[in-house]
């Protein structure tokens, strides 16, 4: 089951959508809590798979520790290792450069779990450091889950019929393949996920396959195609061979609209299309001078602003 995701494209939308939900949680605030990541995102999933994550984390540095000179499969002690991560629970404080890259990776995560859900369990089982799948971990695993979790049950499934408790890698593929082609469900319709994503940074197809993965369609999700009326940044995409959005790179896209006009994409596509009618360099130059950067506050000697510069210039070189 080879999917055709636009991995980049992913990566740069969660590196975006990271450092602006961080920009706005952490200009009031020096570190973030437990309950304030699970109300982070209007995305809940995004919040809930943070934690996932966190405790991930936790466990491997917590095994790390694990010193030779003492017996840690005691009752005694695992109730104590208990009981200590249950409190720590209770007091996660973490400030903002440790908590944007575990951020950037919960967002890329939740893409792959609502766009290509193969993936994701996928790359679930794949990262067992023991090479093992525990059915108790996908358990747990199912308590941070919000869409598409019916192959993430019928794992589940599997392993209580087949009286498993742990597995290796090789034959939780098996299982799971097994699963995949066997399932009467289907994934979460796309639309509304694409919703959900947008409501703090626009998301859209584009974002998520590459051109090909487009016409054809991702396995597991081929029946939901967008049905979107044409967007201004598909007219942009479509104009002239000298468009500046043809030219953008998905990165530049991101890092634009978030630091040059403050997370707002409409505004964005917008200024792209009124430069594109220009006649000139001169004019759009004077137009980004004297409008865009009094209206966004721009300071004209930042890289950003230079790249952006560099771009309008090749659009009319």
């Amino acid at each position: 089951m080879e999917s055709k995701l636009n991995h980049q494209a992913i990566d740069a939308y969660s590196k975006a959508l990271a450092k602006q939900l961080c920009k706005s949680f952490f200009s009031n605030s020096t570190h973030i809590s437990g309950k304030e990541i699970l109300e982070l995102s209007p995305n809940k999933q995004i919040n809930l798979m943070v934690i996932k994550n966190l405790f991930r984390k936790w466990k491997k540095e917590n095994a790390k520790l694990q010193s030779p000179y003492f017996d840690y499969h005691s009752d005694e002690v695992k109730k104590a290792m208990k009981d200590f991560m249950n409190t720590l629970s209770r007091h996660i404080y973490i400030k903002k450069e440790h908590f944007e890259p575990l951020l950037k990776e919960s967002i890329k995560d939740s893409v792959l779990l609502a766009f290509s859900p193969y993936d994701f369990y996928s790359k679930e089982i794949n990262q067992r450091d023991d090479s093992r799948l525990k059915l108790a971990d996908l358990k747990d695993l199912k308590k941070y889950i919000k869409f598409n979790s019916f192959l993430l049950d019928g794992l589940i499934e599997h392993f209580i019929s087949l009286k498993e408790k742990v597995v290796f890698n090789d034959q939780a593929f098996e299982m799971f393949n097994e699963v995949c082609n066997t399932t009467d469900e289907q994934p979460a319709d796309i639309q509304p996920l694409l919703e959900e994503f947008s409501k703090t940074l626009p998301l859209s197809l584009a974002d998520i396959y590459l051109e090909e993965e487009k016409e054809e369609g991702v396995m597991l999700n081929e029946k939901f195609q967008s049905k979107d009326k044409q967007t201004l940044a598909d007219k942009l995409a479509q104009s002239g061979a000298k468009s500046i959005m043809k030219m953008l790179s998905l990165n530049q896209r991101f890092m634009f609209v978030n630091e040059l006009f403050d997370g707002n994409q409409s505004q964005f596509l917008s200024a792209l299309e009124y430069i594109d009618q220009m006649e000139s360099f001169d004019e759009a130059s004077s137009h980004i001078k004297n409008s865009l950067a009094d209206k966004y506050n721009w300071d004209m000697e930042t890289e950003e602003v230079e790249e952006f510069l560099e771009l309008i210039e090749k659009r009319f070189g």
